[in-house]
């Protein structure tokens, strides 16, 4: 009857040890899983018109948009968010220009959080 219980015992402490060597091998797949590029999108904003006038609207095209850990819906909603903005970067990013190629007459930008990433190609000089 010991060596019965001694063997279960063993057996347990396997399966225990097998199940965290299969998560080990799973988890890179994972983070490399949760990367996604996104394409290009024309995002329309609206600014307020002064002394009565009707507010405008502008096209903004952003390019090479591409995300960690963030789903693209997301971050094409993130991305009407920042530009419809007057008070600063939503959902607590943090944004700076990215070191990444984008085609000429376009920033590469970033904004990042803990663990999701934002980065596309916008307007500009």
């Amino acid at each position: 009857m010991k060596a019965v219980l001694r063997w279960q015992g063993l057996a347990t402490v396997a399966s225990v040890a097998v199940l965290a060597g299969g998560l080990a091998a799973i988890t890179p797949g994972v983070a490399v899983a949760a990367t996604h590029s996104c394409g290009s999108k024309t995002i329309v904003f609206e600014r307020p018109g002064e002394n009565g006038a009707p507010p405008s609207k502008f096209k903004l095209s952003t390019v090479a948009i591409s995300t960690a850990g963030v789903s693209c819906q997301a971050a094409y909603s993130f991305l009407t968010k920042l530009y419809n903005s007057t008070s600063g970067t939503p959902e607590k990013y943090k944004c700076t220009v990215g070191h990444f190629k984008v085609p000429a007459g376009k920033v590469p930008e970033v904004c990042t959080r803990p663990g999701k990433r934002i980065q596309w190609g916008g307007q500009g000089g």
